[in-house]
């Protein structure tokens, strides 16, 4: 796990708490936390409950501890819909992000921030490779000529 920081503005109310980057994906430590929490209890109770539901029931003894798990994976299951009703996702993907405008959006947010947007040269011939593969150097090409006509003019247009 690693931390990852949420930028320059102050965060309020939903915003609060700090990002953990955790198995290829970035989450929200409280959320993290509860989610694990719930998967802890409700998977505790269906493997202790379940098995003693079992045994209650009558079922074989050599069949208990085997019924007892399958409840605990229940109770797993159960707890990721828990945990799914209670947090909504962070993030929308969407399919067709050039036709949303949310690229230039996204671009224009890296620019505002502290270290600025840079340049295409300035980046490294990887980071500039992989721009080329996902069909965005134009669009940082045009966020730069727009960030240096401003830098000209002295401030927004």
């Amino acid at each position: 796990m690693s931390r990852a920081s949420e930028g320059d503005s102050v965060p309020t109310g939903e915003e609060q708490g700090e990002y953990l980057f955790v198995w290829g994906d970035t989450v929200r430590g409280r959320r993290l936390l509860v989610g694990v929490l719930v998967g802890v209890v409700c998977g505790l109770i269906g493997l202790y409950g379940g098995g003693w539901i079992v045994d209650a029931i009558g079922v074989a003894d050599h069949l208990v501890d085997v019924w007892a798990l399958i409840l605990g994976i229940v109770g797993c299951v159960v707890a990721g819909v828990i945990t799914a009703r209670l947090f909504s996702p962070a993030r929308v993907i969407s399919g067709d992000a050039h036709a949303s405008g949310s690229i230039a959006a996204a671009i224009d947010e890296l620019g505002e921030g502290s270290r600025g947007l840079g340049t295409l040269e300035d980046a490294s011939a990887l980071s500039r490779g992989e721009l080329d593969a996902a069909g965005l150097t134009d669009e940082f090409r045009a966020a730069e000529a727009a960030a240096a006509q401003r830098g000209r003019t002295g401030g927004d247009l």
